[in-house]
């Protein structure tokens, strides 16, 4: 794996892309599975819902810094 000094940004650019890829197919999933399952209000529903809004905060934060560093090549 390449150290993070001698990689370039594209080579950063493409990684977060990836991994905000990757965090999108999980909200999905957890959506899908709390849209289907049997959990009834409560507080582990609260927990699961909280957790995926803020991975989806994290997603657009991550596209968010990739876009500027494509700007800025």
């Amino acid at each position: 794996m390449k150290g993070i000094r001698t990689m370039n940004k594209m080579d950063i650019d493409d990684r977060i892309e990836i991994i905000a890829n990757q965090l999108d197919s999980i909200t999905d999933l957890i959506g899908f599975n709390l849209n289907v399952s049997d959990i009834r209000k409560s507080d582990e529903l609260d927990r699961l819902c909280f957790l995926n809004d803020y991975i989806k905060q994290l997603t657009t934060y991550l596209k968010n810094i990739s876009d500027d560093i494509r700007k800025k090549e």
